[in-house]
C-alpha cells in the first residue's frame, strides 16, 4: 500500500545512498594511516594526527568560506571559530612543533603519504561526480576510476623504495592499493548528492523557522549526533589501529566491529515491522545502546579486556546506526512540519542548508578529535602511547556528547501519534477541509515548547510488574483511525484506572476526577478518599504523606494527558464535555470510568471492588457533541478489570445512534455497556469458581 503525501512534501532528503560504505571508506584510509606510521615513526599516532589535520583543512576550508559562514546561524559561526583555532594550534604544532621536538625518521615520508591520500580522495570524487553528469556507464567510471587511484600509486611508489627497505615499501604499497580499491569501489557504488547554493531568501525563511519547537529540537538532536558520531568512529578506529599491528588484523577487526553491525542494524531497522515502530522511540534506544556502549568500552579499557572492548566497539557501531536511521526518518517528518508551520514546502534552499549543518558538525566532530589526537601525542613525549591514554582525551567527548544527544532526545516533542496528526491535517487542508481543534492541537505540539513525557513510561515500566495482568481476547476490537472512540472500564477502587493505564494498547486521554488534577486540591483529595482510610498508616503521618505525594501525583495527571471532570459542578461539567469532544475532534480517544460512587442503589458509598456498580448517563454527552461537531458515530468499547482473576477483558462494542432522542440514547449505552461488564465480571467469576473446584 503506498502511503499518500500531500503536495509539495517530498521524501526524506536523507536516503541510503549506499552511505555506510562510502563513510567506512575515509575510515579505513585513517587506519591505514595510523598503521603507516606504526612502521615509517614507531608509534601510530602521528599517522592519525596527520591525516586528520588534512581532513579538517579540506573540509574546513569548504564550509569556513565567507560566503557558506554567512548562512549558519550565529552559534554555530562562534562554536566554529573556537574549535577553529584550537585545531589552528594543534595543526601547527604537529606541523612545526612537534618534529623539532621529537625528531622521529622518516615522518616527511609519512607526511607525503597522508597528502596523496587526501589529494586522491579529491580527484576521485571530482572525477566520479563528472562521469556521472556526463552520462558515462558504470564500466567507464570504473577504468576512470581505475586510471586515477593507479595515478597516485606510481606516485606514492618512488617515495617509499627511495626512503625505506623493498620489504616495507612493498607493505605500505600493497596497504595503500588495499585501501584506494575499497575507496574506489565506495565511489562506484555512491551517487553525488547536488547542493544548490543557497539564497539569501533561504536563510531568512530558515531563521523564521526557528520559533518552531520541533523543528529546532531536530536541528539540535541531528547536529549533536553527527558531531558524537564521528568522534566515536575516530575513537574506535584509533583504539583499533593502537591494538593490532598488521594491516590486514587491522582492517579485519574494523570490518567486523564496524561495518558488519551498521550494516545488519540497518538491514533490520529497514524491516517492515521495526519501520511501524515510533522513530522517536528508536532514536532514545539507539543513543542509549550508543552511550552503555561507550561506558563498557571505558570498562573494559581500563581492565585491559580488548575482547570486551571490541564487542562494545560493535554495539556502539549498532547504536550509532539505530540513531541514524531514526534521524533519517524523522526528516521525513519535519518536512511536513515545515509544511505545517510555514504554510509552504521546503525549497532546495532549506534542503542545502540542512546539509551544510550537517557537514558543520562532522566537521566540529573531527575538530574535537584532532584535538584529542594532538593532545595525546604532546603529553605523550614522542613516546609510543598506550591505548588507555584514549580514555581522557577522545572518549570522554564521546561520552559526553552522546549523553547531551540522549537528553534532547528525550525532550523531542514529535512521535508517532503526533506525526500522524500532523498528516491527516495536512491532507485535510490539501482537500480544503479544516479542523480548528486538531490545528490547536498541533500548534501546542509541534510550534510551542512542548517535549514527550519519557518519565512516566519508565515510571510504567517500574510498576507493570506490580500490576500484572493478562490481556483478553481483542478480536473484535477494530478501531477506525478517522473515527475517535471511548473506552469505558469498571473502578475497582484504584485498580481499574492503574491497570488500563499501564496495559491498554491503544492511545487515549483519561477522564480524572478535577481534585486530582487541579494542584491545590490534590493533598486534601487523596486525604479524604485514599490515605485517611489505610488504618495500618500512624494517624500523625498521614496528612504530610498526602501533601508529599501531590507534587507526585499532579505531575503523574499532566503526563498522562488526563481531562479534568468536574462532577459537583454541572456548568464546569459542561467544560469537561467540550473539552472531551474537541480532544476526539483531534483524533484522540477516551478512557472514561462511568460508575457512580454514591448511587442510592449501593450499601455504602464508594466503587466497589469486585463488580460493577450504577453508572452515571451524562458522559454520552461526549458522542452527541462529537457528532454534532463532525457527523462521525462515536464507538464505546467496554473493557472490565478482574482483580482476582488478573485479566482485562474487552467486551462488545457499542455505536452511538443519532436518531434516537438524547436521554434514551444515554440510558440505552450506559446500560448496554453495563450489561457487557456484569457479563464480563461474571466470566471472570466462573473462571475463578472452576479454578477452586
Amino acid at each position: 500500500m503506498t502511503v499518500q503525501r500531500p503536495s509539495g512534501s517530498a521524501p526524506p532528503s536523507g536516503q541510503t545512498r549506499r552511505a555506510g560504505l562510502l563513510s567506512f571508506s575515509p575510515l579505513i584510509d585513517y587506519l591505514y594511516c595510523l598503521l603507516a606510521s606504526t612502521v615509517l615513526v614507531g608509534q601510530p599516532l602521528p599517522g592519525g594526527a596527520l591525516y586528520m589535520t588534512a581532513q579538517v583543512t579540506h573540509l574546513g576550508g569548504q564550509l569556513l568560506h565567507p560566503r557558506m559562514l554567512h548562512h549558519l546561524p550565529r552559534r554555530m559561526r562562534a562554536a566554529g571559530a573556537v574549535l577553529s583555532a584550537l585545531s589552528m594550534m594543534v595543526a601547527l604544532g604537529l606541523l612545526l612543533i612537534y618534529p623539532r621536538a621529537v625528531n622521529p625518521p622518516y615522518l616527511w615520508v609519512l607526511f607525503g603519504v597522508v597528502v596523496l591520500i587526501k589529494l586522491r580522495q579529491a580527484l576521485c570524487r571530482r572525477l566520479n561526480a563528472s562521469c556521472i553528469q556526463r552520462g558515462l556507464s558504470r564500466i567507464q567510471r570504473a577504468f576512470r576510476l581505475g586510471e586515477a587511484s593507479l595515478l597516485f600509486l606510481l606516485l606514492l611508489a618512488p617515495l617509499l623504495f627511495f626512503s625505506q627497505p623493498t620489504d616495507t615499501s612493498w607493505y605500505l604499497l600493497g596497504g595503500y592499493a588495499l585501501t584506494t580499491l575499497i575507496g574506489v569501489y565506495a565511489l562506484y557504488h555512491s551517487e553525488p548528492v547536488s547542493r544548490p547554493p543557497v539564497q539569501p531568501a533561504a536563510r531568512t525563511e530558515a531563521e523564521d523557522l526557528s520559533g518552531v519547537n520541533a523543528l529546532r529540537s531536530f536541528r539540535v538532536i541531528s547536529l549533536i549526533t553527527v558531531t558524537a558520531l564521528q568522534v566515536t568512529m575516530i575513537l574506535g578506529y584509533t583504539l583499533i589501529g593502537t591494538t593490532a599491528g598488521d594491516l590486514l588484523i587491522c582492517m579485519g577487526i574494523a570490518f567486523v566491529c564496524t561495518y558488519i553491525p551498521m550494516r545488519v542494524a540497518w538491514v533490520l531497522l529497514h524491516s517492515r515491522h521495526i519501520r511501524r515502530r515510533d522513530p522517536t522511540n528508536m532514536l532514545v534506544l539507539g543513543l542509549a545502546v550508543w552511550l552503555i556502549s561507550l561506558l563498557a568500552l571505558w570498562l573494559s579499557l581500563g581492565r585491559g579486556h580488548m575482547v570486551v572492548a571490541f564487542i562494545s566497539l560493535a554495539f556502539c557501531t549498532a547504536g550509532t546506526a539505530m540513531a541514524l536511521t531514526s534521524l533519517q526518518s524523522l526528516d521525513g517528518h519535519m518536512r511536513e512540519v515545515i509544511l505545517f508551520a510555514t504554510g509552504r514546502a521546503p525549497d532546495a534552499g532549506e534542503d542545502s542548508l540542512h546539509g551544510m549543518r550537517a557537514s558543520y558538525a562532522s566537521l566540529a566532530g573531527q575538530m574535537i578529535a584532532l584535538i584529542g589526537l594532538g593532545l595525546m601525542l604532546f603529553f605523550g613525549g614522542g613516546r609510543a602511547v598506550d591505548r588507555l591514554n584514549l580514555q581522557p582525551t577522545l572518549l570522554l567527548p564521546a561520552l559526553a556528547l552522546v549523553i547531551a544527544a540522549l537528553l534532547a532526545a528525550l525532550r523531542f516533542p514529535l512521535d508517532q501519534r503526533v506525526a500522524q496528526k500532523l498528516h491527516r491535517f495536512l491532507m485535510l487542508k490539501e482537500n480544503g477541509e479544516t479542523n480548528q481543534p486538531l490545528q490547536k492541537q498541533l500548534e501546542d505540539l509541534v510550534i510551542k515548547v512542548s517535549h514527550r513525557h519519557y518519565g512516566i513510561k519508565l515510571l510504567m515500566l517500574v510498576l507493570r510488574p506490580f500490576f500484572y495482568i493478562r490481556l483478553g481476547s481483542r478480536e473484535h476490537v477494530r478501531l477506525d483511525r478517522h473515527t475517535a472512540c471511548v473506552f469505558t472500564c469498571n473502578h475497582g477502587e484504584l485498580y481499574g484506572p492503574i491497570v488500563t493505564n499501564l496495559y491498554v494498547p491503544y492511545s487515549f486521554r483519561p477522564w480524572v476526577i478535577s481534585e486530582m488534577v487541579e494542584r491545590d486540591q490534590i493533598a486534601d483529595y487523596i486525604y479524604t478518599y485514599t490515605v485517611k482510610r489505610q488504618r495500618w498508616l500512624p494517624e500523625g503521618w498521614k496528612l504530610p504523606i498526602s501533601r508529599v505525594l501531590a507534587p507526585f501525583l499532579a505531575w503523574v495527571m499532566e503526563s498522562i494527558d488526563s481531562i479534568p471532570v468536574y462532577r459537583n459542578t454541572p456548568r464546569e461539567l459542561i467544560k469537561t464535555l467540550r473539552l472531551s469532544a474537541a480532544a476526539m475532534e483531534a483524533g484522540d480517544n477516551l478512557l472514561i470510568f462511568p460508575e457512580n460512587p454514591n448511587h442510592e442503589g449501593q450499601a455504602q458509598n464508594g466503587y466497589l471492588r469486585d463488580t460493577v456498580g450504577e453508572f452515571f448517563t451524562g458522559f454520552v454527552t461526549v458522542a452527541q457533541l462529537y457528532h454534532k461537531r463532525t457527523g462521525k458515530c462515536a464507538q464505546f468499547f467496554p473493557l472490565y478489570a478482574d482483580k482476582k482473576n488478573r485479566i482485562l477483558h474487552f467486551g462488545n462494542p457499542v455505536r452511538y445512534n443519532p436518531d434516537v432522542p438524547p436521554r434514551e440514547e444515554q440510558q440505552r449505552i450506559s446500560d448496554a455497556l453495563r450489561q457487557e461488564m456484569l457479563r464480563m465480571a461474571a466470566i471472570g467469576q466462573g473462571d475463578a469458581a472452576e479454578e477452586g473446584s
